[in-house]
């Protein structure tokens, strides 16, 4: 039996070590990689990109000799698997979108925004992200529109938000009722980082999740 490929998407100021506890909790028949993304950490000399950062993806799938990938995001990275899995629909198997948007409201970006121009850099990205970096991601993101798409998107789906990720959690239940084929889990006591801050109970929605997957393939 061939293994199941998972691709982990990490979001804005992290990096693909905020993926080790599901990296290393993956059922049996499911192996995981997390690749980093340009211009979503100080690493690399690139601004984000939609359209970049799915052309990544694509280029690292295929340096894997993967054909067809199951893919995990979190925040810009769950907007991310979303924007691969529209452009490049035979790649993806399935996914689990985690805290991301599918049309960002623009009072709250703008707020970030301006947060994010004044606080400490300390504060507004703890893992050394520039100011610079981090206002180009969310410039970004602000342009994103997805809900035209959800309909065609028909590969399995799981929509993870957490109870106190009050910003995302009405995204996350106009996705999983825009997706035709997705199932909504609202983690309680969660907060925006549910991979990091809630991890044996992300691992174990991804476990049952992808359980489901390989048994009805």
């Amino acid at each position: 039996m061939s293994t199941e490929q998972v691709v982990f998407l990490h979001g804005l100021g992290a990096g693909p070590n905020s993926w080790d506890a599901q990296l290393a909790t993956l059922p049996e028949g499911f192996s995981g990689c997390a690749p980093r993304i340009s211009g979503l950490s100080d690493e690399g000399g690139t601004e984000f990109s939609f359209a970049g950062a799915t052309a990544e993806i694509v280029r690292e799938l295929d340096r894997r000799g993967i054909d067809r990938a199951h893919v995990c995001g979190l925040s810009i990275g769950a907007m991310l698997a979303l924007r691969t899995v529209v452009e490049h629909p035979d790649r993806v198997a399935s996914l689990v979108l985690s805290g991301g948007q599918i049309n960002p409201p623009q009072v709250v970006l703008a707020l970030q925004s301006g947060l994010t121009r004044v606080l400490p850099a300390r504060v507004i990205a703890p893992n050394g992200m520039s100011r610079r970096r981090a206002l180009a991601a969310l410039a970004e993101v602000s342009r994103v529109d997805f809900r035209a798409q959800l309909p065609g998107v028909d590969v399995p789906a799981l929509v993870l938000c957490g109870s106190r990720d009050l910003v995302n959690l009405p995204a996350a239940r106009d996705t999983a009722a825009g997706l035709p084929n997705a199932r909504l889990r609202i983690v309680e006591g969660g907060g925006h980082e549910l991979n990091v801050h809630k991890p044996a109970d992300f691992a174990a929605e991804l476990d049952t999740f992808y359980r489901d997957e390989a048994l009805s393939s």
